[in-house]
């Protein structure tokens, strides 16, 4: 109920900053319907710095048709990142425990503060973009080219991704 408004009344800017990114199907719907209604849609989520293998693999398996509809995504490369963050606009977002995955989602109590505020998604857009610049970008073409091993991972994970 917080994340579809959020998404769907994004019209310059959605910067999304999730660990345990797993959007199914209606949100990555969501996702690319926004970028193709003009709106700069980023994603900041793990790299192999993670704690949850099997998530990272799964969401993965989701960046090809992301990156296709021109949804970009970067991973943090430093350390495990753990931050939750939806930014719509420089205005309003969200912070606080809720994962893009099915189980976050579906099951857990989750908490998050959503908050209309210039100043504060001010602040939110500049913690993004100095994270985004301690990350390394996906591209389309080079990600195509990772090893049949990784798509192997990544797509029996994705299979699982309603269980993670």
């Amino acid at each position: 109920m917080l994340l579809l408004p959020l998404i769907a009344s994004a019209r310059k800017t959605l910067y999304v900053t999730n660990s345990y990114f797993v959007p199914d199907d209606d949100f990555r719907r969501l996702l690319t319907d926004a970028h193709a209604r003009g709106v700069d849609v980023r994603i900041l989520t793990v790299s192999d710095n993670t704690d949850v293998k099997t998530t990272l693999w799964a969401g993965r398996s989701r960046y090809e048709e992301m990156l296709k509809a021109g949804v970009r995504i970067y991973e943090y490369q430093p350390s495990m990142m753990h931050s939750k963050t939806f930014i719509v606009d420089g205005m309003w977002g969200s912070i606080g425990s809720m994962n893009f995955d099915n189980r976050s989602l579906a099951f857990n109590n989750e908490s998050n503060l959503v908050f209309l505020d210039a100043g504060l998604g001010a602040q939110m857009n500049a913690t993004f973009f100095d994270d985004i610049s301690r990350s390394k970008e996906i591209i389309l073409s080079e990600f195509m080219k990772r090893p049949w091993y990784d798509k192997v991972l990544e797509r029996g994970a994705g299979l699982l991704s309603r269980l993670l």
